[in-house]
């Protein structure tokens, strides 16, 4: 109890502490978030906590490998159940669907840019039809040989400046990267081609930022309410929904992508197998997004999604 406790006082005191990954991404997401709370009320006073992940170290090996994206969140975790922290500061689509019970997960504030991006050395028209392009994620690749075929992907982890240099210094001809950490970061400049998001469909929770807690907190609840936009927040609860219906974790070859237009939620979600050689899609909208979610899980599942998230 003591823990919890001393939540409260600090609360009372009006300082929230963040925990954050230490990449330069990652701290501009804790800066705003930052930000956002610390505009809502004039008393409130932040402190950023940056920490480096298990993710973060172990960039030689695959994601999957080292359990899926959650590694990313295991330190933050941590810190949140010490108490050295009060909330932590995610991108939604790094959270795996399935977190542990005493933890809690909402968005924060409007979304950005939700496409994938490409970035080249050389103009597209130049590319050679051999050209490796880089990304660190299965959905990417798979999405990438499914609409590219002749193209190649490599494996690249590491920062968006560490992948840029990769590419700069001439190890991939090309990456696939997120717009919206490109924009945020000021680099807006290198981006080639937004992918079209109807036919590249992005990742759960894509350009949504994310604040994980302890779920037994009620202050930090309160407190994120004035900086929730409830379409954002049905929205990714729809394209969670999906994932977790058919089994997909965040490691997996999927996308879905939910957005509000003239009145409806409109979602699009695609399963491939990691080759990128079989795809299944489906889409619909209605007025209730998690309703939406049930209905394209079901189709999704009845044209066999399991079988390809099953498939190397």
């Amino acid at each position: 109890m003591a823990r919890f406790n001393f939540l409260y006082l600090r609360l009372a005191q009006q300082i929230i502490r963040i925990a954050t990954r230490s990449s330069p991404l990652a701290v501009w997401q804790a800066e705003h978030v930052k930000q956002l709370l610390e505009s809502q009320q004039a008393e409130l006073a932040c402190e950023l906590v940056p920490m480096t992940t298990t993710g973060d170290i172990a960039q030689n090996q695959p994601i999957r490998d080292q359990g899926g994206k959650g590694v990313f969140l295991k330190e933050l975790e941590a810190a949140l159940v010490e108490g050295q922290a009060d909330i932590a500061v995610h991108s939604m689509k790094d959270v795996p669907i399935h977190l542990g019970r005493e933890f809690a997960v909402q968005s924060i504030g409007t979304r950005g840019s939700v496409e994938d991006a490409l970035v080249c050395a050389h103009s597209l028209h130049d590319m050679p039809n051999e050209a490796k392009f880089g990304t660190s994620s299965t959905r990417r690749a798979a999405l990438f040989r499914h609409l590219f075929n002749r193209s190649h992907t490599v494996a690249v982890r590491g920062n968006v400046q560490t992948r840029l240099r990769k590419l700069d210094d001439g190890t991939v001809d090309g990456l696939i990267l997120a717009a919206a950490g490109l924009e945020r970061l000021e680099l807006a400049s290198r981006i080639q081609m937004r992918l079209p998001r109807d036919l590249f469909i992005p990742a759960v929770g894509q350009g949504v930022l994310a604040v994980e807690f302890m779920r037994e907190r009620d202050p930090i609840v309160e407190l994120l309410v004035g900086q929730q936009v409830e379409w954002v927040e049905r929205a990714v609860e729809a394209e969670r929904l999906v994932a977790a219906r058919i089994g997909a974790d965040c490691a997996a070859a999927f996308g879905a992508h939910c957005e509000y237009l003239n009145g409806a939620f409109v979602l699009n979600a695609i399963v491939l197998t990691a080759s990128g050689e079989h795809a299944i899609a489906a889409r619909t909208e209605g007025k209730d997004a998690l309703e939406a979610a049930e209905t394209i899980a079901a189709r999704l599942l009845r044209l066999g999604a399991k079988d390809l998230l099953g498939q190397a």
